[in-house]
């Protein structure tokens, strides 16, 4: 028989039809659609026919909850840090598994986050609050007392937009957006024994039921493109097993600081010379992680995130086993690309034996603009390998192989960002 899930969709979540295939048979989706959701093309020509469309734009949430209801819900889920603090407002009134309202917007606010895991006595960088409402006198000083370099972003958001780096005073300045929140973190360097190859940054996918936290996977990076957009992940991470035992601990620390009791949690950390430090914890799945997970091993996580939605008890014992690694590489356009002039070299890489996708995500004409964050990667790779040399292998081949010709920006003002 089939159970009623309620998904908060948006236009930044997973595909649809991605995951109604990951989710099952035996759950049907109940596509609950608010504010920006509801205008978006897409949904509106293809959740219906993927399961019921439940519109509650524009209604508070007792109204909300009110209507959606009448559809008897057993669970309710999102997949984006924006619908949060709803789907928990709407659990509580329905009865539903999820996170508080309390923790949802402890999740959901980057300073309230960082200041809660200060308060747990978890290891991260050093934070200063940029109030909406700050005057520019408090703000100068403000800006004179912040150690640098340091990294700018907006109180609240996901994907790499709106992050800036900061050499000193005079950027907080710059990049200060009036009128809205944001944070200033101290930049955490590299480790310097990590490999040079891949990022000095990774992310552990877990899982929290009734308590009960578990740890699904580890999850590597490539190097970053300027300034902070990710260029994609790999399962399992190429970190010493040494370090396994840290990183849960720092991972388990944070979760019971914030205090989160249900859901799959996507935690990235930086390893630093001085050891693993938090960077965020994320209440609910990762963009990529599941996807590459699922390449590899037998762990579903769109499933498991669904199941624990759904109040169903879910644990795992260890780490996923893997054969070999998977990966997801992104290419992303210049900080001063304007638009796509043309795009070469990918009949070779989708006849690669490693690679099991390519989608061209901005063909040629189509603009592009490096404040869209790690979302406005050009061209998309997915694949697996056996070991990580082949894995930098494939990622020098798919690199070098791949030529995408820009218009740019005559204005240098992209290079103001200093990144």
């Amino acid at each position: 028989m089939s159970r009623r899930l309620a998904i908060l969709h948006h236009a930044r979540s997973f595909f649809p039809l991605d995951l109604y295939r990951a989710i099952g048979d035996d759950i049907e989706p109940l596509w609950v659609l608010i504010d920006d959701a509801s205008q978006d093309p897409t949904a509106r020509r293809l959740l219906p026919r993927l399961g019921t469309v439940i519109d509650i734009a524009g209604l508070d949430l007792d109204e909300a909850a009110g209507t959606l209801a009448t559809h008897q819900p057993a669970g309710i889920v999102t997949f984006v840090d924006d619908n949060l603090e709803s789907a928990a407002g709407l659990a509580a009134r329905l009865g539903l598994t999820y996170h508080s309202p309390e923790v949802a917007a402890t999740l959901a606010s980057k300073p309230r986050q960082r200041a809660a895991l200060a308060a747990g006595g978890v290891a991260g960088p050093r934070f200063w609050t940029l109030p909406a409402a700050i005057e520019l006198d408090a703000l100068r000083a403000l800006a004179h007392r912040i150690r640098y370099p340091a990294v700018l972003k907006p109180a609240a958001g996901s994907g790499s937009r709106g992050i800036f780096a900061l050499f000193g005073p005079e950027d907080v300045l710059t990049f200060r957006l009036r009128g809205v929140e944001q944070l200033v973190e101290e930049y955490l360097d590299d480790d310097p024994t990590c490999d040079p190859r891949f990022a000095s940054y990774l992310s552990l996918e877990s899982v929290v039921s009734y308590g009960r936290i578990s740890h699904v996977a580890i999850t590597g990076r490539f190097p970053l493109a300027d300034p902070f957009r990710e260029t994609g992940n790999f399962i399992p991470a190429a970190v010493r097993p040494s370090l396994h035992r840290s990183l849960i601990e720092l991972t388990d620390a944070a979760i019971e600081a914030v205090g989160i009791t249900t859901g799959v949690l996507h935690t990235e950390i930086k390893l630093t010379s001085a050891g693993p430090k938090l960077i965020e914890i994320n209440g609910r799945l990762g963009g990529r992680p599941p996807f590459v997970l699922r390449s590899v091993s037998d762990t579903n996580l769109f499933r498991v995130a669904c199941e624990l939605a759904l109040g169903t008890p879910t644990t795992f014992p260890d780490f996923a086993s893997c054969r070999g690694v998977g990966y997801w590489r992104m290419l992303q356009p210049p900080l001063n690309a304007r638009r796509v002039r043309d795009v070469r070299g990918l009949a070779a890489i989708s006849e690669a034996p490693h690679v099991d996708s390519l989608r061209l995500n901005h063909p040629p004409s189509d603009t592009v603009d490096w404040r869209e964050g790690t979302e406005g990667q050009v061209v998309t790779v997915q694949g697996h390998v056996d070991d990580f040399a082949e894995l930098a292998d494939a990622i020098a081949f798919i690199d070098r192989t791949v030529e995408i010709d820009y218009d740019n920006a005559v204005s240098p003002a992209a290079d103001s960002l200093r990144a």
